[in-house]
């Protein structure tokens, strides 16, 4: 090695290694994204003449950075080809620009000669770093971040190369870690972690990620650096200093017995691998004519697989059709609301060995939502509800959460042979996604709930996100209904809010604890006028465990909330304006409502929880209020008290009240309306369509909206129909079925004459009921459009129509109440009749744009141009 004195500048340098798989961008194919292992994606551009190769790779790169410390992008510079693939990291020499011990951060000025200067931000440097000084230093990656493990100062000194000190990486590596962490305890648990590790899997080179910590326990997530690539969880309890290990399955363990055939096989090539490349069969368990208990059986290809496993709220039958499974291979669950997981204890108990997959934000969520039905549960049954039976245990939970399994979103993985599954973004609350799988031939899409448009807590659902599938099955909650602007619902809100506690009442807002609490307590943070009136906002209920890991977990919340929480508290704050105040115990709840407050409260139908106490005391109340924010189920409190008059009366709890408070419903719907269902549906394009999660008159009016009958096969299925890909629902008529059947386009050949046409349709198009209409009268109209020749069916009655509008009369032709038969002007003599084109009544008004489009020539008879379209079949090519 040279020793060879150099200047100061000479000496600064940046390198970066990143683990991971580069592809085209799902939304751009024109740019690359790296993905690595836990799941976190970055733009990324080669830097010159690079090779990218396909597969799990690690590339050295350049990180360009943001000021608060976020990577935007990667330049990659070169393939680094190593055996095994070793830890990210990050390496550099540079100068100190600023160091904030607020936000606990450096950022460094990097002078490359040749090259652009770097300006990275790291986090955590040590207590000695001041700005102006050089340093090297060694950092890691944590999620889209760069964390200092290890720095030397090198000012005081004329910098040669020997003089670059070799710092150690620790191992092994933590790339997470929770807010206010004990880093005495970490240092004190982490070797346990390691020790279970190599004890149980035999394994010594472990990258390990610090995932949660909740006392006493910790929770590490464990990727092994050899080629195997095993993965891992591991708990320790801190108290006892216990330690227990659960590896995730490799491919070959996910197959059941019944499947067995597969496990070893990559490809499907045999006769008895054919057979399944187009089966395709769903069986709903639950949410079928109704809401709640989700759950739906998939067989796809060799595989049983399970999508969603909820309950239902009340009833002696709270739970799927589990039953009706055989043997099931894999378990999906789309989001962490009870009616979708509240049964995984119970599925995981009677299918233990199914590896049970989700999202990360879903698993933290699962932790609150299903211990708190764990609580419900239990204090139902003491209080002798025969309605709640014993569905799982707490050593059911514990085993299901440690077991539950976690998948990026946007990323393609293969959890069993030959099967592709991808969680999509839904937009519906964090942790959110819809399901896509495909095997062989055949492609489901199962859309869990979701919303395409914004909320303050989860980005809506992107339509471009969302691939064709051969079946899509979709929520149908608010298939009947179209959502007022959300904006305008939450200032209609505030303004409501502000106008009861301006005149020294409470407003109670009963609220679901998951999403819709979270994102009425931004509103109101972020409100200038509710600042205007100074009063305490409260939480309560399980609105307060949700929003406690809200805050701790705001890496799960869009980039909005994230910039709002590098100043303050974006939830609970009793020091900011407005105060935002957690109640602690019931024996609080009165000094909540002793003066002017707005409390928010679990449950939002008012069917249980904290908001039943709050509301038998202010709905009596003429100065209170409260305020429905979403859905509410049609045998809840919270809709019927939506019927009432003032005066009139409840039943809430057992107890009978008069109800005196102002109520008013606002929309904040985390769901999509009839408008967004069906853009999903048909960005999808599927040809089976299968409603569920909605009313029996929301699926039905949802089934008539629009052209959804003339393009899908409709189905709205029962707890254990099956819907098999290829059969066509039985109450389809034959022609209904071929419209859908046959598609929507058919190649036809045109010999052109010098005064006409033929069209030569193959013999197939013949037999479909469609062209069988359009041939029907022998009398065709015709349109040019964009895309080619549009033909219509044309009747006498139409020409008569088409002949009275060229005249220039004023008649009923050109009437803006005439749709082409019948008058529809209510106030005339001739309303609902089969009308001569020609005639006129005193009531006519004329229809512009029927004129302007004959003006403009945009349609006229197909005469002219075709004198003959040829039937017969013996001359069909």
């Amino acid at each position: 090695m040279s020793t060879n004195n150099v200047t100061i500048s000479l000496a600064q340098y940046c390198e970066m290694t990143v683990s991971g798989i580069i592809a085209p961008d799902d939304r751009d194919p024109n740019k690359l994204v790296l993905t690595t292992p836990d799941g976190c994606q970055f733009r990324a551009a080669p830097l010159g003449d690079v090779s990218i190769s396909e597969g799990s790779r690690q590339w050295r790169v350049i990180p360009i950075m943001q000021t608060d410390g976020n990577i935007t992008r990667l330049q990659i510079v070169e393939e680094q080809f190593h055996g095994t693939l070793e830890r990210d990291r990050f390496v550099c020499v540079g100068s100190t620009n600023q160091v904030s011990r607020k936000h606990n951060i450096v950022s460094l000025k990097i002078e490359r000669p040749g090259e652009a200067t770097i300006r990275p931000t790291l986090f955590e440097p040590p207590l000695p770093v001041k700005s102006g000084q050089l340093w090297q230093f060694v950092a890691q990656r944590v999620g889209m971040t760069l964390t200092i493990v290890a720095a030397a100062q090198l000012d005081g000194q004329e910098v040669t190369e020997s003089s670059v000190k070799s710092l150690p990486s620790v191992a092994p590596k933590t790339v997470y870690n929770p807010r206010n962490l004990d880093r005495d305890r970490k240092t004190e648990i982490t070797p346990i972690a390691v020790s279970a590790l190599n004890l149980e899997l035999c394994e010594r080179d472990w990258e390990l990620s610090l995932t949660r910590v909740k006392e006493p326990t910790w929770e590490w997530e464990a990727q092994s650096l050899v080629p195997t690539e095993l993965r891992a969880r591991v708990q320790v309890n801190a108290r006892t200093k216990v330690a227990r290990v659960y590896a995730y399955p490799h491919q070959s363990k996910y197959v059941s017995a019944k499947s067995s055939v597969w496990a070893e096989r990559e490809e499907v090539t045999t006769d008895e691998g054919d057979k399944y490349l187009d089966r395709l069969i769903v069986t709903p368990l639950g949410a079928a004519r109704g809401i709640g208990a989700s759950c739906f059986r998939v067989q796809i290809g060799p595989y049983e697989i399970v999508m969603d496993a909820g309950t239902r709220p009340k009833g002696s039958d709270p739970l799927p059709a589990f039953e009706l499974l055989e043997r099931p291979n894999l378990i999906l669950i789309t989001h962490a609301h009870l009616d979708h997981i509240g049964a995984l204890p119970i599925f995981h108990r009677d299918f233990p060995d199914v590896p049970m997959i989700c999202t990360y934000g879903t698993r933290e969520i699962a932790h609150v939502m299903l211990t708190d039905g764990l609580k419900v549960q239990a204090a139902q049954q003491r209080q002798g509800n025969e309605d709640f039976g014993q569905v799982f245990s707490a050593d059911d939970l514990d085993r299901t959460l440690f077991t539950l399994q976690t998948q990026p979103v946007g990323v393609d993985f293969s959890p069993l042979p030959g099967l592709t599954v991808r969680f999509i973004h839904a937009g519906h609350i964090v942790g959110a996604a819809c399901i896509y799988m495909q095997y062989g031939n055949r492609s489901l899409l199962y859309t869990g709930d979701y919303n395409t448009t914004s909320s303050r807590t989860a980005e809506g659902l992107k339509l471009a996100d969302l691939p064709q599938a051969d079946i899509l099955i979709t929520e149908s909650t608010y298939g009947a209904d179209t959502h007022p602007s959300r904006r305008s619902q939450e200032s209609d809100l505030i303004k409501a809010i502000v106008e009861v506690v301006g005149n020294g009442g409470n407003v109670l807002i009963p609220a679901f604890a998951l999403g819709r609490a979270q994102e009425i307590i931004l509103a109101i943070r972020t409100s200038a006028l509710f600042h205007s009136v100074n009063v305490p906002v409260y939480i309560d209920g399980l609105v307060r465990e949700v929003t406690d890991l809200f805050q701790t977990q705001l890496e799960l919340l869009p980039a909005a909330v994230q910039n709002f929480a590098k100043t303050q508290s974006p939830f609970f704050s009793e020091k900011s304006s407005p105060r935002i105040i957690s109640i602690a115990s019931p024996k609080e709840r009165p000094l909540a409502i002793a003066h002017p407050s707005v409390i928010i409260a679990s449950s939002g139908m008012l069917t249980g929880g904290a908001s039943i106490g709050y509301a038998k005391i202010l709905l009596e109340r003429e100065n209170a209020a409260v305020f429905i924010s979403g859905y509410t189920d049609e045998e809840s409190p919270g809709r019927f008290l939506q019927s009432l008059e003032p005066g009139s009366e409840i039943e809430l709890d057992g107890t009978a009240l008069t109800v005196r408070a102002k109520i008013q419903r606002f929309n904040l719907s985390a769901h999509a309306d009839r408008v967004g269902i069906t853009q999903v549906i048909h960005r999808v394009n599927p040809q089976h369509l299968i409603l569920i999660h909605g009313s029996k008159s929301a699926l039905h009016e949802l089934s008539r909206a629009g052209d959804l009958r003339d393009k899908y096969w409709i189905h709205i299925p029962e707890v254990g129909d099956t819907i098999t890909f290829g059969q066509a629902p039985e109450h389809l008529s034959k022609a209904q079925v071929a419209r859908v059947d046959a598609g929507q386009e058919f190649d036809i050949e045109i010999e052109a004459e010098f005064d006409g046409a033929w069209l030569r349709i193959a013999d197939s198009v013949l037999e479909d009921p469609r062209w069988q209409h359009l041939a029907a009268t022998g009398l065709l109209s015709a349109k040019w459009t964009k895309g080619g020749l549009m033909l219509k069916p044309a009747s006498h009655k139409s020409f008569a129509v088409d002949s009275a509008i060229l005249s220039g009369m004023d008649c009923c032709a050109v009437c803006e109440f005439f749709d082409g038969y019948l008058c529809r002007g209510e106030e005339s003599p001739l309303y609902k009749r089969d009308v001569d084109p020609t005639a006129k009544c005193p009531v006519f008004v004329h229809q512009v744009v029927a004129v302007e489009s004959m003006a403009n020539g945009e349609e006229y008879l197909a005469e002219p141009l075709i004198e003959e379209i040829d039937l017969d079949e013996d001359e069909d090519e």
